[in-house]
């Protein structure tokens, strides 16, 4: 079986770089070794590299150090530019090449992406779509959840294990992959779907109705706010597909974001939906939607956040907001660590 394979080696180099636990150890080197095992796998499961790209700035670090030896191991360099944000055009011109391959050889069964951004999602879609072979390789927790979550576990190969023998393998958790669900009733509710809260353009904010947080001397100023509509349980999943269980410093760590979030915006309140599209998408990148939606639940299930409905002055449905639980023990040793901080 013939194979391509593409690698967006500025994304593996930086997955790679900085990790503790390769402390001693070449970044260019270990990502080099890797491709190397990943040709020596391939070959391994009846496939035949009959072509290969790896893309980067070519003419700066680490690119100028790697050419050649890409070039050598079949993984022709292709040079793409640089922003001066230090940002590419590598994900761009590899899906270019990738369609190019989908509809101009035929002889290709399966593509090969070595990346984990999220951006990889139409090009991985339209891979499937034209009934050819997918295999994602990068490592798990520089990974997208949601590109895990769109094309498979089963597609997805942990560079990790392609590390040289003589390199220890880091301790990375393994992903949950869940299966998604549609929302309907108080779960949808609940996740904000088909919802605009009033004026979304301003993030997570609350509306003008709610508590704001006094600036200055720190004091709060309560004014009006909309009216609860009703508190919503923790029934944010379906019996047949279990949560994932998250992990103490996941929930701490959402739990800042929460806070965080309270004092960007001045409100006492969060929205829901926005917060869940934007900072926890942003924070849990490696998380798929389902796992992130269970950090909130298994907050609210501890007593520490409320999930709100209130009424929607600018639309006849209403808005999911978050409400901290200021007195609870986990809140309060949070905002202290923060003040200390």
């Amino acid at each position: 079986m013939n194979a391509a394979v593409f690698v967006d080696f500025e994304n593996l180099f930086a997955s790679l770089k900085n990790r503790s636990e390769f402390t001693g150890h070449r970044t260019r080197d270990l990502a080099l070794q890797m491709l190397e095992n990943l040709k020596g796998r391939l070959r391994s499961e009846g496939f035949q590299m009959v072509l290969g790209r790896s893309y980067a700035a070519f003419d700066t670090y680490p690119g100028m150090e790697v050419a050649h030896d890409l070039a050598l191991m079949g993984f022709d360099p292709q040079y793409v530019l640089a922003a001066p944000n230090g940002r590419s055009s590598s994900d761009v011109q590899l899906a270019c090449d990738v369609c190019r391959v989908l509809f101009r050889r035929a002889d290709i069964e399966t593509v090969v992406i070595v990346a984990g951004d999220r951006d990889f999602i139409p090009i991985a879609r339209q891979v499937l779509e034209e009934n050819r072979g997918l295999r994602m390789v990068a490592i798990p927790d520089a990974t997208s959840g949601d590109l895990r979550l769109r094309v498979g576990s089963e597609r997805f190969l942990s560079a990790l294990d392609l590390l040289p023998e003589h390199v220890p393998q880091p301790a990375v958790p393994a992903a949950t992959v869940v299966t998604p669900t549609s929302n309907t009733g108080e779960a949808a509710s609940a996740a904000g779907a088909g919802s605009t809260p009033p004026r979304e353009q301003d993030g997570d904010r609350g509306d003008q109705g709610h508590e704001q947080l006094g600036r200055g001397n720190g004091d709060r100023q309560r004014v009006g706010r909309a009216a609860i509509v009703r508190h919503i349980p923790v029934t944010w999943h379906n019996a047949g597909h279990p949560m994932p269980h998250p992990s103490e410093d996941q929930l701490s760590a959402c739990l800042d974001l929460i806070i965080k979030a309270q004092v960007r915006h001045g409100s006492r309140e969060v929205w829901l939906s926005p917060f869940l599209k934007g900072a926890m998408s942003q924070h849990f990148g490696h998380l798929v939607h389902p796992e992130r939606r269970a950090l909130i639940n298994e907050l609210r299930a501890r007593g520490v956040i409320r999930v709100e409905e209130r009424e929607n002055q600018f639309a006849d449905h209403p808005y999911s907001v978050i409400v901290v639980v200021e007195d609870h023990q986990l809140v309060q040793s949070l905002t202290e660590r923060s003040r200390r901080g």
